[in-house]
């Protein structure tokens, strides 16, 4: 008896790419480290968290471009200082909290 195996392909919706896309984001050390930063509820300025983490400013500017990629974080300028939260409203982000155990 000859057994035929019929691959389907796997399609995945607009929200479960982006949540791959978060969660590859959040696979590098650094960029979960300053996620967990972000958890504390409170807005954090790019100097900022780039002492806390112990990289420089510019390394820290390229991580928090590609959490605005994925729709991870709010961006507020004041002058010269660009500071960043967490989307609180977004349903992907509320579940990465919840998923770290805060």
């Amino acid at each position: 008896m000859e057994t035929t195996i019929t691959a389907r392909r796997v399609n995945l919706t607009k929200h479960e790419e982006r949540l791959v896309s978060m969660l590859q984001l959040l696979g590098d050390k650094t960029r979960y480290k300053i996620f967990k930063i972000l958890l504390s509820k409170k807005e954090f300025c790019v100097s900022e968290v780039a002492d806390k983490v112990g990289i420089s400013v510019p390394a820290a500017s390229q991580h928090f471009r590609l959490f605005e990629l994925v729709g991870l974080v709010n961006k507020k300028r004041y002058s010269q200082m660009i500071c960043y939260t967490l989307k609180d409203g977004d349903v992907l982000v509320q579940e990465l909290v919840k998923f770290t155990g805060r």
